[in-house]
């Protein structure tokens, strides 16, 4: 059985931005993060300022670290999802199937089950059946 993998190109920029932009934000509330508070202090004290520090931003406004790191999360989940979506895998099996024409049932060997072809017999341009797999 082949396995075929397609990748849509745009989804997975997309995704990687996001991810990388997740992970860039998250790296810069971690070196905030163990600059304010000393080596010698444990989680307590980073969950500690996770929850209670503020951040300005061009001090116009400000931002709590959570919300900050919520959205450096959500950025990486939503990242992480595209990325394990923009791929489509198909499965083609390399069995040989016998289609039958519906207008005039004739029957033929094809390498695959197609979705339109032209019925060797008379002609005409079907939606073929499959009639059975052979091995």
């Amino acid at each position: 059985m082949r396995r075929i993998i397609r990748k849509k190109t745009s989804v997975q920029i997309l995704g990687s931005l996001l991810l990388i932009t997740g992970l860039a934000i998250l790296f810069f509330v971690l070196w905030k993060a163990s600059s304010a508070i000393s080596a010698d202090a444990g989680m307590s004290a980073l969950w500690s300022y996770i929850l209670n520090e503020q951040v300005d931003a061009a001090s116009l406004v400000t931002f709590k670290v959570i919300y900050i790191v919520i959205m450096g999360t959500v950025f990486s989940a939503l990242g992480l999802i595209t990325l394990i979506f923009s791929r489509q895998i198909f499965y083609l099996s390399g069995e040989s199937v016998v289609l039958t024409c519906p207008y005039c049932k004739n029957r033929w060997k094809a390498r695959r089950a197609m979705g339109w072809a032209e019925c060797p017999h008379c002609r005409r341009f079907i939606q073929p059946q499959v009639a059975k797999v052979v091995a």
